[in-house]
């Protein structure tokens, strides 16, 4: 975990020179936050799953939170608590669901930025600014994550 945090203080430290593909833009500041985003949903997801954080809540206990997306499931009621409960709002019915939503769209965001930018540079450095926002966006992930899970 030292490690990546001081590639990561060393990729941040690279001059910011216009147009060079190793200089730090505003965007990747955002691709790292979202990557952290990211992997801090993903470390709560985990742990709701696995460690049993929310027990007992009734949006978070991931043994009894599914239940949320129904009128009243225990009763035998099987039709959706709200519109879209049971498919498209299903992220709104309870934590784990949510942490899964967040994760997913914190790295979708972060794909869009990332290719909304490739146009400014040269051919022949687009791979290379792939790679340093894949690099930056899987760091600033998994030092999140790791500072969250468990």
């Amino acid at each position: 975990m030292k490690a990546a945090f001081i590639i990561l203080a060393v990729i941040l430290s690279l001059p910011s020179t216009a147009q060079k593909w190793y200089s730090i833009t505003k965007n990747d500041v955002v691709i790292i936050a979202l990557g952290a985003v990211s992997g801090a949903a993903d470390g709560v997801n985990q742990n709701l799953a696995h460690w049993r954080w929310g027990k007992g809540k009734a949006f978070w206990d991931v043994k009894t939170s599914w239940k949320n997306k129904y009128k009243d499931f225990d009763n035998g009621n099987t039709e959706a608590a709200f519109f879209g409960s049971k498919t498209v709002f299903v992220a709104f019915t309870d934590g784990f669901h949510l942490t899964r939503m967040i994760d997913r769209s914190a790295m979708l965001l972060s794909v869009g930025i990332s290719a909304g930018e490739l146009k400014q540079y040269k051919k022949k450095d687009r791979w290379k600014i792939v790679a340093k926002k894949a690099l930056l966006s899987g760091i600033s992930n998994r030092l999140a994550f790791n500072l969250i899970y468990k």
